[in-house]
């Protein structure tokens, strides 16, 4: 057993041995990995860009040799500033430059490798061009010691820091003065409004003061960055910042200018886009309107349903002015206009799914006619006069002058009883029930019931008041008294006052308002005899 253990340690170390003399020559063919080449790097001197060193020199990257080169630079004595700087050609193993030197001393030398290799230039180009901007330098240098030089220069300072400053101040005076002025045209636009009932001034205050505020801040400081761009042109070594600086603001109102000038176009096409909307919309506003008020005939629309037509027709003719109008606003194909559009659709989506169902259900009862302002209707347990019907819920005004609001689904999926709308001109029907005995003449208690209503004075002469047997039960006749009044909102008092009067009458002709109800069979027949079947009130 031994011997077999010995023989298999020895085959496996045979076939790792194997692997590693086939995988050896693999691996020695493996490609060393390329080094990234440094980034380049700009020298910069008294705020001036001289040069971009882009390749190595020996052992020093482009940013070892920028700050050698500007530690060179800064050592110059300044007798020495106003010498002549010569160029002279080196040669690197087999590359050829030039070093720029000044009286002798080195400053630095520019290699083949820092062109620019998306430049057609040469080294010798690249050699002119930093040294004419190294003579810049020195004489800037040279100029800020001048005691004249910086004197002008802080006097100018100090100057447009004074003008800037009475700038801000003129400034804040105009801010008060444009508020007020502002606030006086809210107050008298908005006054209508707060009549209303609700007071939109203070609002419009708060949003005015707000805008002022943002609009004088942003003059404060665009007079202190101006002041800032003056004053640091005014001294010869951050005459360079200064100008960058007032390009930068040059070149913000050069791409505000364009950008005004290629979106005016599109302005005009959307401003024509909305023009014609209007004008479609107020078109068709005017037709509808005369056809709801009976003015002229128009097919497919009714005056019942010619307001909620009207609001329909409007969504259409904007909706599609926008979609037409979008492409044309400017700034509409940009991805963040893009992306805030689909932001504000989704919230728009997700937050008016109610109102959405409320709109449709609103539709619904505009154009099923079942309830109008005015009307006297029962829903579910509510019952009242219609005081509103609006897109999303409808206003009830119930008989003890309580408001109750409605929810237009509400209304769809629970049965309206409308006690106005057959009747028409605003009038209601109202009606009450009473039983009586069989031993009481019917004709009695149908002339007792009219002369009951002819003494109601909320009810209406015409139509006249009428009465109906409603039901032959085991002991008494049902009887219901249906009349007209023509104020729905008076509903219950003209009930309560029929009520009273009915008692009246009964009383005055000795009829007990009584529904018997008999536990045996009475000795003799309950009826009528002919005799008094017209007994008074009843006429024959």
């Amino acid at each position: 057993m031994a011997l077999w253990r010995h023989l298999a340690f020895a085959a496996l170390c045979v076939v790792m041995l194997g692997q590693i003399l086939v995988a050896a020559p693999a691996i020695a063919q493996e490609a060393p990995t390329e080094v990234a080449p440094p980034p380049p790097v700009t020298l910069t001197f008294l705020n001036r860009e001289i040069i971009t060193f882009r390749d190595s020199v020996g052992p020093l990257t482009p940013q070892q040799r920028a700050a050698l080169s500007h530690r060179r630079l800064s050592e110059i004595d300044d007798a020495l500033l106003e010498n002549e700087i010569e160029l002279e050609q080196i040669t690197l193993g087999n590359r050829t430059g030039l070093v720029l030197t000044l009286d002798g001393r080195l400053l630095f030398g520019i290699s083949p490798g820092d062109i620019d290799p998306e430049l057609p230039t040469t080294v010798e180009e690249l050699a002119l061009d930093a040294r004419e901007k190294l003579k810049e330098a020195f004489s800037a240098r040279l100029e800020q010691r001048r005691p004249q030089v910086l004197a002008r220069a802080i006097g100018f300072s100090i100057g447009a820091a004074i003008l800037c400053v009475g700038l801000i101040w003129l400034v804040w005076l105009l801010r008060i003065h444009i508020l007020e002025w502002v606030n006086g045209i809210i107050a008298r636009s908005i006054e209508r409004a707060t009549h209303a009932g609700f007071d939109w001034r203070r609002y419009g205050y708060a949003f005015t003061a707000r805008i002022v505020q943002l609009l004088t801040t942003f003059t404060i400081l665009l007079l202190a960055y101006l002041w800032i761009t003056f004053a640091l042109s005014q001294f010869p070594v951050t005459q360079p910042l200064g100008s960058r600086m007032g390009g930068i603001v040059l070149q913000l109102i050069e791409d505000l200018g364009a950008g005004i000038l290629d979106a005016i176009p599109g302005i005009l096409t959307v401003a024509v886009i909305i023009v014609l909307a209007q004008a479609v919309n107020l078109t068709l506003g005017n037709v509808i309107q005369a056809a709801e008020e009976r003015r002229l005939r128009v097919p497919l629309v009714d005056p019942e349903t010619a307001g909620a037509t009207r609001k329909i027709l409007r969504i259409l003719i904007w909706g599609i002015a926008l979609a037409v109008a979008y492409p044309y606003i400017p700034g509409s194909s940009s991805l963040a206009f893009q992306g805030l559009s689909v932001l504000f659709g989704l919230m728009v989506s997700l937050g008016s799914t109610g109102v959405v169902s409320q709109m449709m259900s609103g539709t619904v009862l505009a154009y099923s006619r079942s309830l109008r302002p005015g009307d006297y209707v029962q829903i579910d347990t509510h019952e009242g006069t219609v005081s509103e019907v609006g897109a999303i819920s409808t206003k009830l005004i119930t008989p003890n002058n309580a408001e109750v609001t409605i929810p237009n689904s509400v209304l769809v999926e629970n049965t309206v009883i409308n006690y106005s709308q057959r009747l028409g001109n605003g009038a209601s029907q109202i009606s009450t029930k009473i039983t009586i005995g069989y031993d009481t003449p019917w004709r009695q208690v149908h002339a007792m019931l009219l002369m009951a209503a002819e003494r109601v004075p909320q009810i209406a002469v015409t139509p006249a008041p009428y009465v109906y047997q409603r039901a032959l039960t085991d002991f008494y006749v049902e009887y219901e008294l249906f009349a007209v009044i023509s104020t729905p909102a008076e509903r219950v008092p003209a009930l309560s006052a029929l009520h009273g009067a009915i008692q009246d009458v009964f009383n005055e002709y000795g009829v007990q308002i009584m529904s018997p109800q008999f536990y045996e069979q009475p000795p003799q027949p309950l009826v009528v005899p002919k005799e008094r079947w017209f007994t008074a009130p009843a006429k024959e």
